[in-house]
């Protein structure tokens, strides 16, 4: 890979990315027109949890170039993906002990949010 291919993969990981967060941001909108603020607020944090994890990983996956560094991006790769199990699995703790929450919104919220990043390729092909 090149320096310019490297840059294009990093720009397509974070425009997915950026969907996704735009996506929460509707989800949480539409609950909230629909239904009350706590229900909006839940299905945001739920979006957030799927959104921030994933953010977390392409920065880790993208910081070198695989054909000069590839033992180093193998590392990043898996130690990127571990911590994004372990960071979504910290933020659902956190956020499902909450005692202002609805659990159903947020659940809804991140499901729907990280359904997201399996169409993002048909929106952000290169």
């Amino acid at each position: 890979m090149t320096k310019n291919s490297v840059a294009s993969e990093r720009k397509s990981a974070y425009l997915a990315i950026l969907f996704q967060a735009g996506v929460a941001a509707i989800i949480s909108a539409v609950v909230w027109m629909l239904y009350d603020p706590l229900a909006a607020k839940s299905a945001l944090k739920g979006g957030l949890v799927a959104v921030i994890p994933n953010f977390v990983f392409a920065y880790l996956a993208f910081r070198y170039i695989a054909s000069e560094h590839a033992e180093r991006v193998k590392a990043l790769m898996l130690g990127g993906h571990t911590l994004k199990i372990i960071l979504t699995v910290v933020l659902c703790a956190l956020v499902l002990s909450q005692s202002s929450l609805a659990p159903g919104f947020f659940i809804a919220g991140f499901v729907i949010t990280l359904l997201t990043q399996w169409t993002a390729p048909f929106f952000f092909k290169h």
